[in-house]
């Protein structure tokens, strides 16, 4: 070009940004005489869209004027690399925003699962009535509402959907989200009108649905939904069987379980993650069959999510199976070695059959790891009279699942003729 002006420069900076050739932008950038604020944007936002914000910061705070193109750029760069902190304070500082910087933010907590906090600047955000909300708003606020279980909130933000649906997009996530809410709060009525208004659906728009009906005494109706899917809807993929799997526990389906689970690794070639091992003991726990289960607890691969363990513990305490309850003690000093729990647990699963030898080896292991008897969970008493004492300090593992169901199946082996009284004084776990 025999004259090169801002607008062809700004041209190839934004071009060069894009392509994520930093380098090549930079020259450009640095051989400009006059720059506007079209031309540190591009930069900025170049540098923050690859993940460069220390770059973006500098660019950031040598502009020389900055408008709201500039801030949302920062916000977004923080928010992508899940800085929340830095996102929040470039939030904060904004002298005024746009939709975009609501919907960055809204969505960062979301993603972050701070749903409170998503709720909270949602509300901030309409009392100010400077911004309205569009679909991408409404799909993070949706979704704090349907993880919080916050019906009310829900139904209000559903309202706000409706009065601005004629300049609204609405695309299959936002009715997804939405249907998602009413199914998580047992609304299924109101979910299904929604499912089946939907001209297209999408896999999580059926997962959704049928996880919808399982969790709430529906479990027949999951299972239809699911060959309705199979039939008319798009291929399952390895959510929708967690999906049904889950049902079929809820509702006691065993059969139909089994079914599921053999054609989701024969017809559809997904292989088993630890979520639906976790489904099928819970089934199999359910209905009693916990004995015919061996099978899956041995072909347990990978790392086995804590969830997991919780169901097999909660399977397994009114089985009295101690081999479970070796098996997953064992597992539970090998996630975590350096905890006393998962010992002394184990230690009065072995005291309970009488095998001393194995209480010793425990105990001896304990010592080799350099783990110490925490004051909260210690083992007492003698090989006639064992029981657990878990006290009330800050460092006993209160909150931790696994361990206290764990505990409670120790008392169900040593007193099973006591279960019905353990249950009345067991508190929940929280």
């Amino acid at each position: 070009m025999p004259e090169r002006d801002v607008v062809s420069y700004n041209s190839m900076v934004a071009g060069y940004a894009a392509e994520g050739n930093m380098p090549s932008a930079k020259n450009l950038f640095d051989e400009m005489a006059l720059r506007d604020v079209v031309t540190w944007n591009s930069m900025i936002s170049g540098y923050a869209r690859h993940g460069d914000m220390e770059n973006a910061r500098e660019m950031f705070d040598r502009m020389p004027e900055r408008d709201v193109v500039s801030w949302n750029s920062m916000l977004d760069g923080y928010a992508q690399a899940g800085d929340v902190e830095m996102a929040r304070l470039v939030f904060d500082g904004m002298p005024k925003r746009s939709i975009v910087s609501w919907n960055v933010i809204l969505a960062l907590y979301a993603k972050l699962r701070d749903w409170g906090e998503c709720l909270g600047l949602f509300d901030v955000m309409m009392a100010e009535g400077n911004t309205v909300p569009n679909e991408k708003t409404f799909v993070s606020v949706l979704t704090a509402c349907a993880n919080l279980g916050d019906f009310e909130k829900g139904r209000w933000v559903h309202g706000l959907v409706r009065e601005r649906w004629d300049r609204l997009v609405p695309d299959v996530l936002l009715l997804t989200t939405l249907l998602t809410m009413y199914a998580k709060c047992g609304v299924m009525e109101t979910a299904r009108e929604i499912f089946n208004s939907m001209s297209e659906k999408s896999v999580p728009s059926w997962n959704s649905m049928i996880i919808g009906y399982g969790l709430h005494g529906q479990s027949e109706k999951a299972l239809e939904l699911f060959l309705e899917m199979e039939r008319d809807g798009p291929r399952p993929n390895e959510t929708t069987f967690i999906c049904v799997l889950s049902s079929c526990a809820h509702g006691g389906l065993v059969l139909e379980g089994w079914w599921c689970f053999d054609k989701m690794v024969r017809f559809y070639s997904i292989e088993p993650k630890s979520e639906h091992f976790g489904c099928m003991m819970d089934l199999l726990g359910r209905a009693g069959l916990l004995e015919q289960s061996e099978n899956l607890i041995e072909n347990l691969r990978g790392k086995v999510s804590p969830a997991l363990w919780g169901i097999l513990m909660s399977a397994s305490q009114t089985q009295n199976n101690t081999k479970l309850g070796e098996f997953v003690g064992k597992k539970l000093i090998e996630m975590r070695p350096t905890e006393v729990g998962p010992y002394i647990l184990l230690s009065n699963i072995y005291a309970i059959e009488g095998r001393w030898d194995d209480v010793e080896k425990v105990r001896k292991m304990m010592e080799e790891k350099g783990v110490e008897k925490d004051a909260g969970l210690s083992l007492v008493g003698s090989r006639e009279d064992l029981h657990l004492i878990t006290g009330g300090s800050a460092s006993a593992p209160r909150n931790d699942v696994m361990l206290s169901m764990l505990g409670e199946m120790c008392v169900h082996m040593k007193q099973p003729s006591e279960e019905s009284n353990w249950r009345k004084r067991s508190s929940p776990v929280p």
